[in-house]
Formats: structure tokens, sequence, C-alpha cells
């Protein structure tokens, strides 16, 4: 019962800080001293918050990645369609094995778009498979796309994560008897590519840019 409601405040009723539990809060001993308490009274000490903290968070950061993400691609179709693009084909809603989400054609313009976004700011980070990888490595249109949404799920940010910071910061094999298969990305502000150029001037000036001023040197 203690672990019920423990899930039900971490996934229905949740404070702010919870959102970047994975960030924050690392170990039972960085559990914000309230929610200890509140796990004391359950009769759970901070492994057993720790613990019901971590799968919760898990089960709602999957969901809420999976809803962002699939808005996130709609929208950014919906725009490449309004431009003068010889083909828009939304890939990923008919096959998950090409390792990008969607395939746009403009003139002499080719793209293959993996798209990620998020509707939070100040914090921007990326699930990246590992064959989403080694297709970007083969595949010279292969762009990894960073959208941020607003609430309602408009785009009002747009960028590019550029590939070479990929490659150097994606985890390594260890040895030949095991293999990263997904990883997470935590990608800084100053990293994003401002505009989405790889699209062509007609529509990355369609697009808000993912900054308004140049970052910070």
């Amino acid at each position: 019962m203690a672990n019920l409601i423990l899930a039900a405040i971490f996934e229905k009723a949740a404070p702010r800080w919870v959102q970047d539990a994975d960030e924050l809060v690392r170990t039972p001993d960085e559990l914000p001293t309230d929610i200890v308490s509140a796990g004391e009274v359950l009769g759970l000490d901070a492994n057993g918050v720790f613990e019901q903290l971590v799968a919760s968070w898990g089960k709602v950061d999957t969901a809420i990645r999976e809803r962002v993400g699939a808005a996130g691609e709609a929208a950014l179709v919906s725009v490449l369609r309004e431009s003068s693009a010889d083909r828009v084909d939304h890939v990923s809603t008919w096959s998950d094995g090409f390792g990008y989400d969607i395939a746009f054609e403009q003139a002499a313009t080719v793209a293959h778009l993996e798209v990620k976004s998020t509707t939070r700011s100040g914090r921007f980070a990326a699930y990246l498979s590992r064959h989403e990888y080694e297709v970007m490595l083969r595949d010279q249109q292969w762009v990894l796309v960073a959208l941020r949404l607003s609430s309602e799920h408009e785009i009002v940010a747009a960028g590019s994560v550029p590939r070479d910071w990929i490659a150097t910061n994606v985890p390594r094999d260890g040895g030949t008897s095991g293999s990263w298969v997904s990883c997470k990305l935590e990608v800084p502000e100053e990293i994003i590519e401002n505009k989405l150029t790889q699209l062509g001037a007609d529509v990355a000036n369609r697009l808000p840019a993912w900054r308004t001023e140049p970052p910070q040197k």
C-alpha cells in the first residue's frame, strides 16, 4: 500500500523537481527531506522511497517522451508539407527500421530527419538508439533535429545536433561480449545549431530558430 500511495504522488501529483529526478536525485541521500518524511510515515525508509521514485519516474518519463515525440514529428511534418517540398514521407508511422522519422526532398536537397522533441526549457535530452546512430554514420543526409514545443505542442524552436558531437558523446563498447543498445544524450544548449539549414533556406526560415540570440562564448 505504501508504494501505491507514493506511486500516485510521483505519477499523478508530482512536485516540480520530479521531472528532473534523473539528474537531481541520483542516490537516496539526495531525496528532499519532505518526501523522505512522507515515506517514513508510510513505513518506507529512504531506500524504499528512492526505489519507488526511480520506478515511477521511468514510467512517467517514457509516457511523456512518447507523447511529445509524436507531437513534434507531426508538427514538423505539417510545416514541411506546407513548403514547396517534392517529398515528405513520415516513415516512422509505417516502419521503425529506417533509423530516422521523416524523409524530405526539395529539388537537390535531401534530408533524413530523426526528430527529438521537448516541452522543457533549459535542458535538452535525446534518447538515441544504436541503430539510429549507425544509420547516422553511413547516411550523410541523416540529421538529428531538436524541437522545443509549446504546451499546445506547437514548434517554438528548432535546430540540429552536430554529427561530430554525437559521435564524440555516445558510449563506447568496452569489449567483445557487450555493446550499448540505446543511450541518453544531455545536449548543451550552446551545442545545438540554431537553424535547420540542412532543409534549405526556404524551409529553415519557416521554422523558429533555437536561439533568438547567439550563445554566450
